[in-house]
């Protein structure tokens, strides 16, 4: 039976002597699943003008060319290109989400799990793009599309679900070639009876992530570490108890080659 103190206790164990490492693991994928990029451009009076520059202005009027009636001719255009460029980012963006994230985030998995009891390689990260990346790709698609429609639905289910399917990423992290099906029966079968357990453990750092939001939130990437790391002693645990019941075999969750 595992305790919130206990599960702490362990992960505070693992970071005294990874912590450094913890932390760039996690702040890579961070960065590269959900970081934060925002470029604002400011122009002020001098910087956009209203109207035509003063030359085209004088060009205009000695020549009488017609630039306004230009100008909506070439509207359409502008807007077209505008809208093209947007789809195409967008288009990027669900790519990237769809194909890169969901395989970091497994990746990250497998790091914490392999660095409870050993010092995990930074590029473990990235295990996920050899064996089973197709797989990987497609269970956890599901696993967050089954999210985001109980989330349509009510919040509440929604969120159920998001704690049923939350050990998802670590069973494929030891098993990239599990299949779908089964890797929500067996995360399910870990969160039965669990989820409120789990709730409270999340709870229970919210008083950390309140403090890691001070300077502009910079200081919640140095409690991440922490956080991630009693996941993965969660898991080692709950996994411990699937296996001990038989619903689970050692088989199935062997790691990878």
């Amino acid at each position: 039976m595992w305790t919130r103190a206990l599960l702490k206790d362990n992960a505070k164990t693992v970071l005294r002597r990874s912590y450094w490492r913890v932390f760039l693991a996690c702040l890579i994928v961070s960065l590269l699943c959900g970081g934060d990029f925002n470029l604002n451009y400011r122009f002020g009076a001098d910087s956009a003008p209203s109207g035509l520059p003063e030359s085209a202005a004088r060009f205009a009027g000695n020549t009488g060319f017609p630039f306004s009636v230009l100008l909506q001719l070439l509207m359409p255009v502008i807007i077209g290109v505008g809208v093209m460029a947007l789809l195409l980012v967008l288009a990027a963006v669900l790519c990237w989400g769809i194909l890169v994230t969901p395989v970091l985030q497994v990746g990250q998995a497998r790091y914490l799990t392999e660095n409870r009891s050993d010092t995990a390689q930074l590029g473990t990260i990235f295990s996920g793009f050899t064996r089973g990346y197709w797989n990987t790709v497609g269970v956890m698609f599901f696993m967050n599309l089954k999210v985001f429609l109980w989330t349509l639905l009510l919040i509440v289910p929604g969120i159920v679900k998001s704690y049923q399917y939350r050990f998802i990423p670590f069973l494929l992290a030891e098993n990239p070639d599990l299949p779908a099906d089964r890797a929500f029966e067996i995360s399910t079968m870990m969160t039965d009876g669990e989820k409120w357990n789990i709730f409270v453990l999340d709870l229970s750092f919210l008083g950390w992530n309140l403090l890691g939001l001070l300077l502009l939130g910079i200081g919640a990437l140095f409690v991440d570490p922490y956080v991630k790391a009693t996941e993965a002693e969660l898991y080692a645990a709950l996994r411990a108890k699937v296996l001990a019941s038989g619903y689970v075999t050692e088989e199935e969750l062997t790691g990878q080659s």
